[in-house]
């Protein structure tokens, strides 16, 4: 008998860039599932404003959050491209998981920040939890908001994103300055 609430959850973020609103879904699903996927969409886009980091980059963001945690075995990430099809989106992914990791079991918890997210998956799963963005006990952030503190110079955007991280953050953004 598991301890865990789920076998295996499974959550999509853009993470451009990774922050502690990511983390706090991430950990509550370490917390509940014996199993853990993360999938990064939109892979096939990067160095726009919206999608600055490259696929490689936000994977090794949320690597140097969880390498050093025991519960890191049981977390998989995974890059995953975009089809212009949101009605298939929800099963696009589930097969891709099947197909490409046939060892792991089928996910059977979606974990989403808003209803918005979870609406495509509502079909493919019994069981979605949300973690609420506008919990009053933690501060609300996303990564358009934290994009936009450094467009604008403003260095509050390093208290929503883990220490681990700004190091990479900022080498992006300041290569990228001395370019333009």
């Amino acid at each position: 008998m598991s301890d865990f609430k789920y076998r295996h959850g499974l959550s999509i973020m853009r993470a451009q860039p990774f922050h502690i609103g990511h983390a706090m879904l991430i950990d509550r699903m370490l917390k509940e599932c014996e199993r853990v996927t993360i999938i990064l969409g939109s892979i096939q886009e990067q160095g726009t404003s919206r999608n600055p980091f490259n696929y490689t980059t936000r994977k090794k963001m949320i690597q140097n959050v969880y390498r050093h945690r025991p519960e890191y075995e049981r977390l998989k990430i995974i890059g995953l491209f975009d089809i212009n099809n949101p009605a298939e989106w929800g099963e696009y992914v589930l097969d891709f998981i099947s197909e490409t990791f046939p060892d792991l079991p089928k996910p059977d918890v979606y974990y989403a920040g808003s209803a918005y997210d979870a609406h495509w998956f509502k079909e493919c799963f019994e069981h979605i939890e949300l973690v609420d963005r506008t919990d009053p006990s933690f501060p609300f952030v996303s990564g358009s908001m934290i994009r936009d503190m450094i467009k604008y110079g403003d260095e509050r955007w390093k208290n929503f994103v883990h220490p681990e991280n700004c190091h990479i953050i900022e080498d992006y953004f300041y290569r990228k300055k001395a370019i333009i």
